[in-house]
């Protein structure tokens, strides 16, 4: 289990039971988000970068619910989601991925609110550890449930 305990006494996170069948409705709805991504990131790139951004963080979110955690339904949710994602324990290549979903935040946040554009070459390399880190939550939500 991932050592949140720091952002469960902030009420950042919260402890809610174990939900595998949630995480994989999470994941599934991560992957629908990964095939809409790659089918419009030359028509609207901004479009796809959120798309791929929320890929990720519901992946992010279904290895929380596979841990009996969640982020608060507040304000900085989903910052919270990317400290989760930060301390998640996992291999060097995979946690390269998972540091870079709070740059995706940042980065959408940007887009969303700040009325600016994003470039192709950070859409695509920003779709490829999206597309990484739901195969991490699938291993990891798998592990859980087995």
């Amino acid at each position: 289990m991932t050592d949140v305990s720091d952002l469960i006494t902030e009420g950042r996170i919260e402890r809610v039971p174990v939900d595998v069948e949630t995480a994989g409705m999470w994941l599934d709805a991560a992957k629908r988000h990964l095939v809409a991504a790659e089918r419009v990131i030359d028509v609207d790139p901004e479009g796809a970068y959120s798309l791929q951004y929320d890929a990720a963080r519901k992946a992010v979110a279904a290895i929380m619910f596979s841990e009996g955690l969640r982020a608060r339904a507040m304000p900085g949710s989903h910052r919270a989601v990317a400290e989760f994602a930060r301390r998640i324990d996992a291999t060097s290549p995979a946690r390269n991925h998972l540091r870079r979903f709070d740059a995706m935040r940042r980065n959408r946040n940007r887009i969303e609110y700040g009325a600016t554009t994003i470039g192709s070459q950070v859409v695509a390399d920003d779709l490829e550890h999206a597309r990484e880190i739901v195969v991490i939550a699938r291993r990891r939500v798998d592990r859980t449930s087995a």
